[in-house]
């Protein structure tokens, strides 16, 4: 009985399987790429920028393992908080990063949404509910928008469906925006603090808030390896 545990365990975990040669689907992929890369050069050179972009950050998500729903959902599930660190250092830099590039947009005392870099956009209790619905549904489906397109390039077939709700909400979305817009969105404000408070503050306020958090959650991981 023992000697059938070990063997369901190991036949599980992987263990005493012989690793199949994944060089030659590296090689198709990167023949894939470079193709691509030679159609998108002779439409548009722009689209090259893009294309190695997106090539990078997947690369990047693959190896960091990074995921949003991940880093909320650790903390509370299993007490790892190292995405969640991951995520607070990362809005750190986007924050610094977007006030240069915002700054560099004012017009004076007049602030034109339009040319704001970044998304600047009207919070209400449809931001808060959407928020909620969307929480519930990437924790559901163990993954966020990013961590599903990283796990279907690693062949997960499950993240297929995830993915497939993701078009048909989507969808759903669309059709439905011009009802919410009319009957909620359109009758909420547009908050952008530095219209009332001078840019160097409010990012330093943010930057304050995120450390502490970070702080927080470095003082949660070490309780938790207690």
């Amino acid at each position: 009985m023992t000697n059938e545990m070990d063997m369901l365990i190991q036949k599980r975990t992987g263990k005493g399987n012989k690793k199949k040669n994944q060089i030659p689907y590296a090689i198709i992929i990167f023949i894939i790429a470079i193709v691509t890369c030679i159609i998108l050069w002779k439409l548009n050179h722009e689209y090259i920028a893009y294309w190695i972009l997106g090539i990078s950050i997947g690369i990047v998500l693959r190896y960091s393992r990074f995921c949003f729903s991940a880093a909320i959902r650790d903390p509370l599930l299993i007490g790892n908080v190292k995405l969640l660190k991951a995520m607070l250092l990362g809005m750190m830099v986007s924050t610094i990063g977007f006030a240069v590039i915002q700054y560099l947009y004012f017009k004076g005392d007049v602030v034109d949404y339009t040319y704001i870099p970044g998304s600047v956009s009207s919070a209400g209790i449809h931001i808060m509910i959407g928020a909620f619905l969307f929480g519930i549904g990437m924790t559901i489906a163990g993954g966020c928008a990013s961590g599903v397109l990283m796990r279907i390039g690693e062949g997960h077939a499950l993240q297929w469906i995830v993915l497939l709700g993701f078009f048909i909400g989507s969808t759903l979305g669309i059709r439905d925006y011009p009802f919410w817009y009319e009957h909620i969105i359109k009758n909420t404000k547009i908050i952008y603090f530095p219209e009332y408070v001078d840019l160097k503050v409010v990012v330093i306020i943010q930057m304050i808030i995120l450390m502490i958090i970070y702080k927080i959650a470095s003082k949660y991981e070490r309780n938790s390896k207690r």
